[in-house]
């Protein structure tokens, strides 16, 4: 582990010193009333948020770079790209705000706000005496006019995030809380730079403070109760007491970076007096990510997540010193700079000290670096508050499955769903994250096949998909630790016609073979019902066996009992990227026969 990590920090650093290279003498693009009415008028978010995320790619490259080297021209060009941020009309993104009712859009504290909030106070606290005079004094009234002030201001909660349990209360807290700390508190990035990367010894005076806020220590104190308030009863209520982040693995990344960061450096600050690490939940938290893994690298991708996420080393590094359950995923899929399209600067930051001081730890012998019990190498592994339940083969094959309901985070209607990986390809998919715009955070969000079920591994009953709400979910969920897992989720449809639906999958850990069984209870005048699976690979069918070919590897699917008609139907849908993708239904229908009837409907998927 010792030498992998090494060799990801060289790499790191290499990259750093690179991107600056190629950014040093380049114009960095500018926003303009344009790009921002682009998602006014069409509801499309990427082509403003592009333009805006290269910006804080200047900001975060040219900050680090800054700390590595302390090179004179890398620390000219951050002050003019600091300056230029601060000119910025607004810090929030457009799809935030809402410039037709609120006169004030302009001072929005949103996650991006609060970001830039923080980064700029990093940076220039952990530079303060290499940087100008009025670069400080800019970036303290910005900061302070923009989101410190009208924090402190309002009456709790200032939005839905400071009493929402989601990665929002930790994002914008937690950035709140850092900056406070850098503009408002006595000297507390001194710590942090001790343990900077090949950082020169900044240690020295405090900023002197221009505008302080009237009784600052006093306003300091109620911002950071009010942000460890959220802290601890919004945003840790928002995991399942497993451990699980149900927004998605890279939401747990997202909030639990800001998290862990603000939490350290108020530890430090505070001599350790304030410990947001002291609740128990947290190592379950910690060991979330690892669980999330296969040995391939490819990741759970349930609710708007990803099939092949990153996690960020740092952050890693940081919890496996704290909770001996962290482990480390296959550092094949570990972040480099440029994995992060939004480029935040508060995880690229904390790649370089808390993975340094993790190599440290190991090259004294303070801890063995192995991933922990329970993580990639697991057969099944169970979260039963979450209802997930993940499986691995010996030959690298894959499954998970989940309960839950249709109301979580970040939904999908997708209770009772699973999908199927061989290595490296998604056989039978979760889609995942879809394009973020307008629609896909509206009424309109399940007209999108990545988040209504039939994008999902689930049957169709009476032609009729899942409906969306938490009242629609599993009723039970039971997973026996060898492979088994039985999920109840009638419930989801909402069908007074069905009286229950039992899926039962079979998992073999020698060679990743797959029996799924569906057991419907049909009480009423139900007409219909349709397996549907869904994969991104475009399938074979021969009677009733399919066969599925991604690009290393495949699998078979074989239909049991009567023969059946098996359709394909082609879809498309926009990726996270929004880039239009393919994917096929494939879909058939399972004989109804009598009244008062219960119909099984079975088959095995096999790897190939």
């Amino acid at each position: 582990m010792l030498a992998e990590l090494e060799r990801y920090y060289a790499d790191y650093c290499r990259s750093i010193r690179e991107e600056a290279d190629a950014l040093r003498d380049e114009k960095m693009p500018s926003i303009t009333e344009k790009l921002f009415a682009i998602y006014e008028n069409t509801g499309n978010r990427l082509a403003y948020e592009g333009v805006y995320f290269l910006r804080r790619k200047y900001l975060a490259v040219f900050g680090l770079k800054g700390i590595l080297d302390g090179g004179e021209r890398d620390l000219r060009k951050l002050e003019e790209v600091i300056l230029d941020i601060c000119d910025e009309e607004c810090w929030a993104l457009p799809a935030h705000v809402n410039r037709k009712t609120d006169k004030d859009w302009r001072i929005c504290i949103d996650l991006f706000a609060s970001e830039t909030a923080q980064t700029l106070a990093e940076i220039t606290g952990l530079l303060r005496e290499r940087l100008s005079a009025g670069v400080l004094e800019t970036v303290r009234r910005e900061v302070m006019r923009r989101v410190l002030i009208p924090f402190a201001a309002s009456r709790a909660p200032y939005g839905h995030w400071e009493y929402g349990e989601s990665n929002w209360c930790a994002v914008c807290g937690e950035s709140i809380g850092s900056a406070a700390l850098y503009l408002m508190g006595a000297d507390p990035g001194a710590a942090y730079l001790k343990k900077g990367a090949e950082a020169p010894d900044l240690k020295g005076k405090e900023l002197e403070a221009k505008h302080p806020m009237p009784e600052t220590q006093e306003a300091l104190r109620r911002i950071l109760d009010r942000v460890c308030y959220s802290l601890e009863h919004y945003y840790l209520n928002s995991f399942a007491e497993d451990g699980t982040c149900l927004e998605g693995l890279g939401y747990f990344t997202y909030g639990m970076t800001y998290f862990a960061g603000f939490a350290q450096q108020l530890y430090e600050y505070t001599a350790g007096r304030h410990d947001l690490f002291r609740n128990e939940k947290l190592a379950e938290i910690a060991a979330f990510q690892a669980k999330c893994y296969f040995p391939s690298g490819k990741t759970v991708s349930f609710a708007d997540g990803f099939t092949d996420d990153t996690f960020r080393p740092g952050l890693t590094c940081f919890l496996a010193q704290k909770y001996p359950g962290a482990g480390i995923p296959p550092m094949e899929r570990a972040a480099g700079l440029n994995d992060d399209n939004c480029y935040r600067w508060m995880g690229l930051y904390r790649n370089l000290v808390w993975t340094k001081d993790y190599m440290d730890l190991l090259r004294r012998g303070g801890y063995s670096g192995k991933a922990a019990a329970g993580s990639t190498a697991a057969s099944q592994i169970i979260l039963p508050d979450a209802q997930w339940s993940i499986c691995r083969s010996r030959n690298g094959a894959g499954m998970a499955a989940k309960g839950g309901h249709n109301g979580e985070p970040h939904n999908h209607n997708d209770a009772g769903s699973f999908f199927y990986i061989n290595g490296k390809d998604f056989l039978l998919a979760d889609l995942g994250c879809g394009e973020y715009n307008r629609d896909y955070f509206s009424e309109k969000r399940y007209d999108y096949l990545c988040c209504r079920s039939l994008g999902h591994n689930v049957p169709l009953i009476d032609g009729r998909e899942q409906l969306a709400g938490g009242d629609y979910g599993c009723d039970s969920f039971q997973a026996d630790g060898l492979g088994r897992t039985v999920i109840s989720f009638a419930g989801a449809y909402g069908n007074p016609e069905l009286g229950s639906l039992i899926r039962t999958l079979d998992w073999n850990r020698e060679d990743g073979a797959l029996r799924v069984e569906d057991c419907f209870q049909i009480t009423g005048r139900l007409q219909s019902v349709k397996e549907n699976l869904v994969t991104r690979w475009k399938p074979e069918i021969r009677g009733s066996v399919i066969r599925i070919q991604g690009e290393e590897s495949g699998c078979l699917i074989t239909v049991e009992g009567t023969e059946v008609m098996i359709s394909c139907i082609r879809q498309g849908f926009s990726d996270h990227s929004g880039i239009r993708r393919d994917v096929w239904l494939l879909q058939w229908e399972i004989p109804l026969e009598g009244t008062d009837r219960q119909v099984r409907s079975c088959f095995q998927v096999e790897s190939c």
